[in-house]
């Protein structure tokens, strides 16, 4: 049983099992660990023939620590064992079955479009009774959010879950996603006041190269992720979270053949970069990482292990020549200044730390 109270966390990402993703969680300092319960996505881990290398990788990211553990829904991912593990039989016991393998992981109840109301209901009552907790996630507004409404009615225990509002990749379209989320949430608030609820989004794009300026080496993309939560009402209407600087979509069977060097570096506020173009070698990585290392005086100082790696790399030292492990430093930046920042929301010391003024899935350039 997994005994934790959701209001004791102030920010709520969500992850992939892939290799960048998880790398960047399980470098994160102990304290900051301590601060989250992240909502980790089992996709398929390269070589593996089921998902139980990747829940494996899940839980030794965390180390002991709580966290939620959904099931992509991209059915080409092993598609024999997604099916296994998305068959609603015996109010999805095998997706419990599984998932309890991992003590520490609390499940998100699965839905499909042909699944029964009743099979998500009983099922989130029976990951009630075996874990103490049960997750939700909402993607599509209209037909998950009925159907999150019948399975919460199930429950013996409205504090026992968490529903997630996955809104995915909001700079397209921030006043309609804006829109629909606050219909979702009032719906779901009409009929269950104190229900707990943590909306999920990201603006980090797929390619950065819109956001460069003139020389193509540089640039800032400002971060649409808080301005939504603000829309929303903030903290009093519901919890913070996002996708951890990763774009929604990863297009994991496509072969990356043209790329550049560029390090992020996230902010609490934005995302600013340095790319140097027609290279790929480790001088490029250095040429970004002393150019970021310049600009940002603070780099280092907050017990990161992401600015440490910028800086090894502007010592002459990066430790990857390409873009995959640099996805790890985004990711660990990017979780370790959110939890602080959104810490000092909670205890309304709003000021941002933005002393660093220099100045997509970024695996693309």
């Amino acid at each position: 049983m997994v005994n934790l109270r959701f209001d004791d966390y102030n920010y709520y990402p969500t992850l992939r099992t892939r290799q960048a993703e998880l790398k960047g969680l399980e470098q994160l300092d102990d304290v900051r660990k301590d601060r989250i319960v992240p909502l980790l996505t089992l996709g398929r881990w390269p070589k593996a023939p089921d998902f139980e290398r990747s829940a494996e990788k899940a839980a030794n990211a965390m180390n002991g620590r709580p966290y939620f553990l959904d099931l992509t829904v991209d059915a080409r991912h092993l598609p024999d064992h997604h099916g296994e593990l998305s068959d609603p039989s015996g109010h999805f016991a095998n997706w419990r079955r599984f998932v309890a393998q991992s003590p520490q992981a609390i499940p998100v109840a699965q839905m499909g479009a042909n699944v029964r109301v009743r099979d998500v209901a009983q099922q989130a009552r029976a990951i009630e009774a075996e874990t103490g907790k049960v997750a939700f996630r909402i993607r599509d507004f209209d037909s998950d959010t009925r159907i999150v409404i019948s399975a919460l009615n199930a429950l013996n225990d409205l504090s026992n879950a968490i529903v997630f509002i996955d809104c995915q990749y909001i700079r397209s379209a921030m006043a309609a996603y804006s829109t629909a989320t606050v219909a979702t949430i009032n719906q779901l608030r009409s009929e269950f006041p104190e229900l707990f609820i943590a909306v999920l989004a990201t603006s980090f794009p797929l390619s950065t190269l819109d956001f460069a300026d003139s020389s193509k080496q540089h640039g800032t993309i400002d971060m649409l992720e808080r301005e939504l939560h603000a829309r929303l009402g903030g903290s009093v209407v519901a919890a913070y979270g996002d996708h951890a600087s990763i774009h929604s979509v990863v297009y994991d069977d496509v072969p990356i053949m043209k790329w550049s060097p560029r390090i992020d570096l996230p902010r609490e506020l934005d995302w600013y970069f340095e790319r140097r173009p027609g290279t790929q070698t480790a001088e490029g990585y250095i040429a970004c990482a002393r150019a970021i290392a310049e600009s940002i005086p603070r780099l280092g100082t907050r017990q990161i292990w992401g600015e440490d790696m910028i800086l090894a790399a502007a010592a002459g030292n990066p430790h990857a020549k390409a873009p995959g492990p640099w996805i790890s430093v985004r990711v660990n930046i990017h979780l370790a200044r959110q939890i602080d920042f959104s810490d000092r929301m909670a205890t309304n010391d709003v000021p941002n730390d933005e002393d660093d003024d220099g100045d997509g899935d970024g695996e693309q350039d």
